[in-house]
């Protein structure tokens, strides 16, 4: 066998002479294999099982018939287990770029054991071409540089067309010479102690040259670079009879403990544990082997079975994979769960309406919100001031208390916003709007503050100061006014509404509503408040993922409507999470002390008429984004539990793009399906990452396994052109996307039996408006049309049991299209 192996080497060494820069390579477990080279490499199993692993440290099972690609420059350890072999096929830089130069311009991601069985199509293509060139090249006897440079142009356009992710920068011949070298003295000096100043004086370069090297050749540091390549002449050593102490000072780590570090680091378990784990694989390929041996497989036999895969057509949409490894046990960050902290019912007088305090309710019951956000208190529609016949004015709290009284029944705390001006205070009429609402100062700032006096005396009364000490109060409208009235008269009436709340408790909680006031205001806003003592023990803003009025971000004009205020959707998709930071920086440097930032009115659109509001695209959009912000933010308040606000005409479809997460009529949507998925979250989180969050519920032995997969609004729609979009097809306005495949490997686990349980949101499960779609899209709708729609916002669900493997190791897989999200429930049974 071993002689066979050798003539075989032979025999490929001598037919990579057909093509320059081209040759295939037979890889066995005895020989090292470098970490990284500048050529492209493309390696099939041929027989057997290993592990591999990339930059990002994942360590992932391999087995016959798996193929994989490792990019130029790329790290990578390759980990066989006895017995097994690997073909190897390298293709240096000049060879590719003379077929196709674009793929030197991007990362191929194939990796075909990181996708389920049903997802090969693809790699069966792949796994055909590397046959035919194979067979080409060594099996047919007479190699035909022709026939040879047809079946390589095919393995190129292949990768190209379905493997190709990110654009990567071209790195110049001397930038790849001098990292060449640099690894170079790492691979020769490794057993001795490294310096970046070592490397620095040896190559004649700068430290900040190499810092800035390492991350953009290798996708790490300097010093993590090091500790890899350690690590992995550690692991070459682990089948050798040596102590761990002897490997680690072979391998030049300082100390045993150093090298224990790295291996919990990069390999998720210590080297003992990893020694064992190499043995048990051992005996099982042991086992394997024989087997194969009694079948006389040919060597090759694995590959070249591929060789007949027909030419068939396969879907364009690009496919990647994502691989996570997540520890379940020992001590997790508990989750601040700030996401659920405020949910805003919209205007106080809405709160009144029956439908919307059963759908309040039913979002407490599925997600236990703290505060619920009302704006408008005061407006005119909760007649709060009112002349008599007399032509005197009167007070009546009537409504706000009914407002109030709902909110505590259901185990909220109310977050008041006084909002809009009375008619009969305000200093002149409302601009252009559809509300009767007045965005306007007093006429008399005396008779506000008596308004402000009376009400805060009131629900004192009525409430007790112990109550209120817990609620939240937002004194008026947000700032955004300040652009047409000043900060000086804003902070006027803001002041005066402060100066009666904290009347009634130094301790009351006040909140400052920044609204989407541009943040050129805010500093001049926090040192005035300084100086009238009136800081606020909240701050709030809001986010519609929109620049700023009038501003651009491209070459094109926004289709401008009367349902909304003239602002494009930014096309940062991380546009919250940016601005929340931009906000924070602020605030620190004003010195205003850790002051709490929420977001109180938070939306993918500020258009009230934006029909992907009411598709999958949104439920995507909400897991995004709460879960990516959950530590920048003290709360994210979703705009709003129901489309019916007075702000626009009412529509004529029920779905015809609002806020709500319910319809007029009282159908829950898909993002609101997506609000009662996360409220099954553990208290403690695991890990989280691009498109995924996992928590756990220690003492209940429980996981919760997040996916998503967001996909951002195209630049037409952004600007809202809308000639891609109709009632009934609202997928056409976005980016161009990818189905993502997620690996997840739970580790830590007991070993055993487990329930799994998924509920999922797509299409054709958990989208009221898809099913409204497929029932032919009715513009007026009986109750049993109504009850139907109401349950097909269920989302999917699946109950399967699967068991771990010897190690503890759960590993589960769920492929997303586009604008679909998940959740996965582990429960030990």
């Amino acid at each position: 066998m071993e002689k066979d192996r050798k003539n075989e080497n032979v025999m490929l060494k001598e037919a990579q002479q057909v093509l320059p820069g081209f040759c295939f390579r037979l890889l066995q477990p005895e020989e090292k294999r470098a970490l990284w080279s500048p050529d492209f490499e493309l390696i099939f199993l041929l027989q057997g099982t290993g592990r591999v692993s990339y930059e990002d440290g994942e360590i992932h099972k391999i087995q016959t018939k798996d193929v994989f690609a490792i990019n130029r420059f790329e790290l990578c350890d390759l980990d066989l287990d006895e017995k097994t072999l690997a073909l190897s096929l390298c293709l240096s830089a000049e060879m590719i770029a003379s077929f196709h130069i674009e793929l030197l311009k991007c990362e191929i991601k194939c990796r075909s054991f990181l996708y389920m069985e049903d997802q090969q199509e693809k790699f069966d293509l792949i796994r055909r071409d590397m046959a035919q060139i194979f067979l080409e090249m060594y099996k047919s006897g007479e190699a035909q540089p022709v026939y040879m440079k047809s079946r390589v142009t095919t393995l190129l356009e292949d990768l190209l067309c379905y493997f190709t992710g990110k654009e990567k920068g071209e790195y110049s011949k001397n930038g790849r010479e001098r990292v060449q070298k640099a690894s170079d003295y790492i691979l020769q000096h490794y057993k001795e102690e490294i310096t970046l100043e070592d490397l620095a004086d040896h190559l004649y370069l700068s430290r900040a040259y190499i810092s800035r090297s390492f991350p953009r050749y290798f996708g790490v540091s300097f010093l993590e670079y090091v500790t890899q390549v350690r690590l992995a002449h550690a692991v070459q050593k682990m089948h050798s009879d040596a102590t761990l102490t002897e490997i680690a000072y072979d391998a030049g780590f300082a100390n045993e403990t150093a090298m224990i570090r790295a291996f919990r680091k990069y390999r998720g378990v210590t080297p003992g544990e990893y020694r064992k784990q190499m043995e048990k694989a051992g005996e099982q390929q042991k086992e394997n082997i024989e087997k194969e041996r009694e079948e006389d497989h040919d060597l090759f036999q694995s590959l070249l079975q591929y060789v007949a895969v027909p030419e068939q057509k396969i879907e364009t949409t690009k496919e990647t994979a994502c691989s996570v490894t997540a520890t379940v046990n020992g001590r997790k960050q508990r989750i601040a769960g700030h996401w659920k902290r405020v949910i805003n019912a919209g205007y106080a007088a809405s709160v009144l309406n029956r439908e919307v305090q059963e759908e309040l309710e039913l979002l407490m019951k599925k997600v236990g919100y703290e505060f619920i956000r009302i704006k408008g208190i005061l407006d005119d529609d909760m007649c709060t001031l009112r002349r008599d016949l007399r032509g005197e004015i009167r007070y009546c709290w009537n409504y706000i208390d009914e407002v109030i009284d709902f909110i505590l029944a259901i185990g909220a705390k109310p977050m008041l916003e006084f909002s809009h001006m009375p008619e009969l205070l305000a200093a002149d009429r409302p601009g252009n709007t559809m509300r009767p609402a007045f965005s306007a100062p007093p006429e008399k700032p005396e008779q506000w503050r008596l308004l402000i006096r009376k009400l805060m005396e009131h629900l004192r009364e009525r409430y007790g100061t112990g109550k209120l000490r817990r609620w939240i109060f937002v004194p008026w409208i947000s700032a955004d006014m300040v652009a047409t009235h000043g900060i000086e008269l804003y902070l006027e009436i803001y002041k005066i509404s402060y100066e009666e709340i904290k009347r009634i408790s130094p301790e009351m909680i006040v909140c400052f509503p920044f609204g989407l006031c541009p943040e050129g205001y805010l500093e001049e806003l926090l040192r005035k408040m300084k100086e009238e003592n009136c800081i606020p023990e909240i701050f709030s803003f809001r986010s519609f993922g929109t620049v700023l009025l009038g501003k651009k971000e491209d070459d094109m004009d926004l289709i401008v409507n009367s349902d909304s205020v003239d602002m494009i959707v930014s096309r940062d998709p991380d546009f919250l999470q940016n601005r929340a930071v931009s906000i924070r920086k602020k605030l620190q440097k004003a010195e205003t002390g850790s002051i709490p930032v929420l977001v109180d009115e938070c939306s993918s659109n500020i258009w009230q008429r934006d029909l992907c509001n009411d598709t999958c695209y949104k439920a995507a959009w909400l897991f995004k984004n709460l879960l990516e912000n959950e530590e920048y933010l003290q709360g994210i308040a979703y705009f709003s539990v129901n489309d019916r606000l007075d702000e626009v005409l009412p529509p004529r479809d029920i779905f015809h793009g609002g806020f709500g997460l319910f319809t007029t009529n009282g159908i829950p949507k898909a993002v609101c399906t997506a609000l009662g998925l996360l409220g099954k979250m553990g208290s403690r989180l695991v890990k989280q990452g691009d498109g995924y969050f996992i928590s756990t519920e220690p003492f209940e032995h429980r996981s919760q396994i997040y996916l998503y997969n967001y996909v951002h609004y195209d630049m037409l729609y952004r600007y809202r052109h809308a000639a891609n979009i109709s009632r009934t097809d609202r997928y056409r306005v976005f980016n161009l996307g990818e189905n993502r495949t997620f690996s997840v490997k739970l580790t830590g686990l007991e070993p055993g039996k487990y329930r799994l349980r998924l509920y999922k949101i797509t299409k054709e499960h958990g989208s009221s408006y898809d099913a409204w779609v497929r029932m032919g899209a009715p513009e007026r709708m009986n109750r049993m049309e109504t009850k139907i729609l109401y349950h097909s916002a269920d989302p999917e669900y699946r109950v399967w049991e699967q068991e771990t493997d010897d190690e503890g190791i759960l590993t589960i897989q769920e492929r997303l299209e586009p604008h679909e999200t998940a959740l996965i429930e582990v429960e030990e049974i």
